[in-house]
């Protein structure tokens, strides 16, 4: 009887525990030999949205390359084949995008690329092969598309989390370290569609992107909106390269603390590099500094080389050279001017090649020394194209 009993008493223990396991929230794991064939997404080893590789059956012709939807697992592209970008394709949390050397990637009215946090874009392309964004359309122009965004965990101005304005995707946080990828010899062609709340894409905007995340050799050629972006964060980024956008061609906002070197900036329509803040984030104690060695601004159709906004952030700029500009330097407003004071901005040498017939150095009308002159080579060769830009970028003679 004893003995019945126990086992009755065993049993019961066996069922609850299986219960509560089986209510316990589990974390998501990434197995990369799950069936992937019926997800709606282009992942695994598939060569089209559910169908190639491991997938039964045969992938219609008209499938193969597309890109939409969500990633979450570990995707490599085949560089063989031309891909069609067909809407928005958010790489999620745990998952991966690798894209080689001399991949095309052809993008639809509506579409764009977004890294979450944990997500990562590795983009491997060669000085002589880079990896290729650009319209769809047979007759390019600017704005025919979205644009690239990365989301990373580094902090940001409001010393906390926030919401992109562009696909709406969190980002911020506390990891200096954090990393979204690498990004080697990639061009993005004719971006900066009209997105949300009619606020234009960047070529590639960078919210709260971490310093082990790679960036260089990258260009943006005809952008309607901001050419590249950095939104807090302390990602470095070499050898930037941007032709012909809608707006500034590099905007540093909200406190970007990352180190930048070589870039070479030519016919925006508004400034070379905009240091600018969201009025609505919260003052914060931290102070973070941005340094930039080595910028060429070419124009003639800048409103300024330098633009300077209150509450931006700490900025230090060696090697600047300008040429064909209207106004140099522009302090913006009161606010700006008192944080110039205060040493916020610096400016090692910097010179004006060319100036316009109407020329103003700065607009500033404080008592501080923040900028010599003298002359520097830039990005390399002045306002020739640098060496470094050889062989994968499009723009320039």
């Amino acid at each position: 009887m004893k003995k019945t009993f126990f086992k009755y008493i065993a049993a019961a223990i066996l069922l609850a525990t299986f219960y509560a396991c089986s209510n316990k929230t589990s974390i998501p794991i990434i197995d990369e030999d799950a069936p992937t064939c019926d997800d709606g997404i282009l992942n695994g080893d598939e060569i089209a949205i559910d169908c190639g590789g491991d997938c039964p059956g045969f992938c219609p012709e008209s499938s193969i390359g597309i890109l939409r939807g969500e990633l979450v697992t570990i995707l490599t592209l085949d560089r063989s084949i031309e891909y069609q970008l067909k809407g928005p394709y958010i790489v999620r949390d745990l998952a991966q995008l690798t894209i080689p050397e001399g991949t095309v990637i052809k993008a639809d009215p509506g579409s764009y690329i977004a890294v979450a946090q944990g997500g990562k874009i590795n983009v491997f392309g060669q000085p002589y092969n880079p990896v290729i964004f650009t319209s769809s359309s047979e007759n390019p122009s600017a704005g025919d598309w979205g644009g690239i965004v990365i989301c990373g965990k580094a902090p940001i101005q409001s010393d906390g989390v926030d919401r992109s304005e562009i696909a709406d995707i969190f980002y911020g946080g506390s990891d200096v370290d954090d990393t979204s990828g690498v990004l080697r010899n990639l061009r993005i062609e004719y971006a900066g569609e009209a997105g949300y709340n009619n606020k234009k894409f960047d070529g590639i905007a960078f919210y709260g992107v971490g310093s082990i995340t790679t960036i260089t050799q990258l260009e943006v050629f005809q952008s309607n909106g901001n050419g590249i972006k950095f939104i807090g964060g302390n990602v470095n980024a070499d050898k930037l390269l941007v032709t012909k956008t809608g707006k500034n061609s590099i905007e540093l906002k909200n406190n970007w603390s990352g180190n930048g070197e070589n870039w070479f900036l030519k016919d925006a329509t508004m400034s070379g590099i905009e240091m600018s803040s969201d009025d609505a984030l919260a003052v914060v104690s931290t102070i973070y500094v941005g340094d930039v060695n080595g910028v060429s601004i070419i124009g003639p159709s800048y409103e300024t080389g330098l633009s300077y906004s209150g509450g931006s952030g700490v900025y230090t700029f060696a090697n600047i050279y300008t040429s064909e500009m209207m106004k140099g330097i522009h302090s913006d407003g009161a606010e700006a001017n008192s944080q110039i004071d205060l040493g916020y901005l610096n400016i090692d040498g910097i010179q004006f090649d060319n100036p316009s017939s109407n020329f103003n150095t700065t607009n500033y009308n404080g008592t501080a020394t923040f900028f010599t002159e003298n002359l520097n080579l830039g990005a390399g060769n002045t306002s020739s194209k640098p060496e470094w830009a050889e062989g994968w970028t499009i723009g320039l003679n």
